[in-house]
């Protein structure tokens, strides 16, 4: 099966490579801002950047922002496809969670409450952004710490053009979920706003997978609300200030564990985000001042009137029958950065940039063997800081020549400080192919939890790597067809693991051993004539971790490979019609904690259909979105349960 899903993909692929030179409605060619932090064509860059556009995000209407990011190359996230709530858990190229940075309107999201730093990815909802832009390899000069294995950009959207327009959005589907949205957003004096609120309501279906098919599991449903908040003013025509504020809270039921139901866990999460920016630019120059504050509560309980999964498997008892935890997390950037173009072909980027955390935790519980009270963490003392400046030069369009470099300096207040490189050379063979190469380095922070816990180290370094790229990429004429294909390496040092002395069973993280992750990634799109776009994407991705000297394959629960094929068909103006196709390949389930199922995860395909019909001169857009439309049964994680066929219908309009 594998080998035919293989040459199918090759055929495909293949196939795009030979498309003609016809006119289609994607240039491929847009302006990004992530992978320099200034405007520039993707056509300047040696960097590997993927934008997902607003049309593409209007074609996933009733998709979360995993279940989105998944159809691209590189990107799998475990629990996009279980029950909603559920952990999400994204690796970018093989990379863990943790060590792929994500941003909000360019400035880093980030929540010291959770053990890797990681950010709630169920706290964004697709209805509030514009676009994605998708940056790969290690990018801590510019971006930071966690970018190790690339950065993914949201930015939201903002003010219209007209003086009000007020859309909405409603949607019905499987386990009863109900999808709502309103919003406004307008143009007036100078004044630009968007104001948008989201709710998701949904029975759900049970998180646990009941293996032997009559134990009654009960539904694990959720409650969503997020708002946002988008305003801006222009003094002049060169000085702006902007504010952005994100709010999102969400209660979602939990399962006890694989395999095990329960009635009343419960997951409650509230999430603000506030920033606040003062730009100036010029036509050669560009200064922001941003201000960011982000503010995490999370909330776990467990009554007690349901004892796990005790009434339906007595051997299960020692999970919990009481717990209580409780996890805060503050973090707040202030970042200095701006741009300047010397000439034509020679530019500046250069920034300053302080991050400050502190988070508090506590957990109960009560089980067979007795009440269990963790060490507190406090924000008294389980806080840090660093400071940062970086500078960037870019060269482009000389004699063909274009060339990134630059360095980062960064000062931590527990472990010292480091440092990190970018050496990004491109060249145009003509005025549509460029091959690239990209050397650069990244470094991943230790997390307040790593560091202060009952389990914590102060003598953590931080996780140090470096990424090796090089690839070509190919565009027609007319920029609607393109091509790419990148091989990768990424070494990492100074790996953070959790460790367990055998023989006193003390427990603690510590720097150890190395990571050795590689692979490939082959994309094309391709215009169909007047018609749509037909985008492919192929990852392989292998690695090895090395310990006291001994290799083991450890990229648990990622496949080897992964293929998504997307073909968007506009047969006439008004009506658009998305069918996709998805491929993942066999994973290593984790050792003594996957069980229940045949060691590799077997493969799986979901196939997914999506049309959507505008009337009333394009302001309102009927839609219907089905997924795992042959109702394939799969596992991401063992004994949970995947979404099996599904559906959403619903109605948008923009007035």
């Amino acid at each position: 099966m594998e080998r035919k899903i293989l040459v199918v993909a090759a055929v495909i692929l293949y196939s795009s490579l030979q498309a003609q030179n016809e006119t289609a409605h994607k240039d491929l060619d847009e302006v990004v801002i992530t992978a320099s932090r200034k405007e520039q064509k993707q056509s300047q860059t040696g960097k590997v950047v993927t934008v997902i556009d607003k049309a593409t995000l209007q074609n996933n209407t009733g998709k979360s922002l995993t279940e989105i990011l998944n159809q691209y190359a590189g990107i799998f996230t475990v629990g996009a496809n279980n029950a909603p709530g559920s952990n999400q858990e994204l690796y970018l190229r093989g990379a863990a969670t943790g060590n792929t940075l994500f941003l909000l309107d360019g400035q880093p999201l980030q929540d010291p409450s959770f053990i890797t730093n990681a950010y709630d990815l169920n706290n964004i909802n697709p209805e509030q952004i514009e676009r994605i832009e998708i940056l790969k390899g290690a990018q801590s000069t510019l971006w930071g710490s966690a970018a190790v294995a690339g950065v993914i950009n949201i930015i939201t959207k903002k003010g219209g053009t007209e003086k009000i327009q007020p859309n909405i959005t409603v949607a019905y589907g499987s386990y009863n979920t109900v999808k709502t949205g309103i919003g406004v957003n307008g143009n007036v004096r100078g004044f630009s706003y968007n104001v948008l609120y989201n709710r998701i309501t949904t029975d759900g279906f049970s998180a646990a997978y009941d293996s032997i098919g009559h134990r009654n599991f009960d539904k694990d449903g959720l409650k969503q609300n997020s708002f946002q908040a988008n305003l801006g003013y222009r003094f002049t025509d060169a000085l702006s200030l902007k504010f952005t504020s994100n709010y999102g809270d969400y209660k979602a039921d939990a399962d006890a564990a694989a395999y095990i139901d329960d009635y009343d866990n419960i997951v409650k999460s509230k999430n603000f985000v506030n920033s606040l920016s003062l730009n100036y630019k010029t036509e050669k120059s560009s200064v922001h001042l941003v201000q960011n504050m982000i503010r995490s509560d999370r909330y776990y309980y467990d009554d007690s009137t349901d004892v796990g999964g005790l009434r339906m498997d007595p051997g299960s008892s020692f999970y919990n029958i009481w717990s209580d935890g409780n996890y805060k997390g503050r973090s707040y950037v202030t970042d200095l950065y701006g741009s300047h173009n010397f000439t034509d072909r020679l530019s500046l980027v250069s920034g300053l940039q302080y991050v400050y955390h502190n988070t508090d935790q506590s957990y109960k519980s009560i089980s067979n063997y007795g009440p269990y009270d963790a060490v507190p963490v406090s924000s008294d003392s389980a806080k840090a800081n660093h400071f940062s400046v970086y500078t960037s030069f870019l060269v482009t369009g000389l004699k063909g020549f274009n060339i990134e470099a630059g360095g980062r300096y960064n000062h931590h207040s527990v472990y010292g400080s480091n440092g990190t490189f970018t050496f990004n050379p491109s060249y145009n063979i003509d005025e549509h192919t460029r091959v690239f190469v990209n050397i650069s380095s990244g470094y991943n922070t230790p997390s307040l939890y790593q560091l202060y816990s009952e389990y914590g180290n102060r003598e953590l370094s931080p996780e140090k790597s470096v990424n090796y790229e090089i690839g070509v990429q190919a565009l027609t004429n007319d920029n609607r067809n393109s091509f790419r294909v990148v091989g990768f390496k990424r070494d990492i040092k100074d790996l953070i693991i959790f460790y367990t002395d055998a023989a006193t069973y003390a427990s603690k993280y510590i720097n150890r051993d190395e990571q050795h992750d590689y692979g490939f990634e082959v994309e094309s799109s391709m215009a169909m004539g007047t018609i749509g776009q037909w985008v492919n994407n192929f990852t392989y991705v292998n690695g090895r971790g090395i310990n006291d000297g001994i290799k083991t394959k450890n990229l648990f629960r990622r496949p080897d490979f992964t293929f998504n094929s997307t073909l968007t068909l506009k047969l006439v103006k008004e009506l658009t019609l998305v069918p996709a196709f998805r491929y993942i390949g066999e994973r290593m389930p984790v050792p003594n904690v996957d069980v229940g199922g045949p060691d590799p995860m077997p493969h799986y395909y979901t196939i997914d259909f999506y049309a959507a019909y505008a009337i009333i001169k394009g302001k309102v857009k009927l839609f219907a979105d089905f997924r795992n439309i042959t109702n394939q049964r799969y596992f991401d994680v063992y004994g949970y349960n995947s979404r099996q066929a599904n559906f959403m219908l619903g109605v948008s309009a923009s007035l």
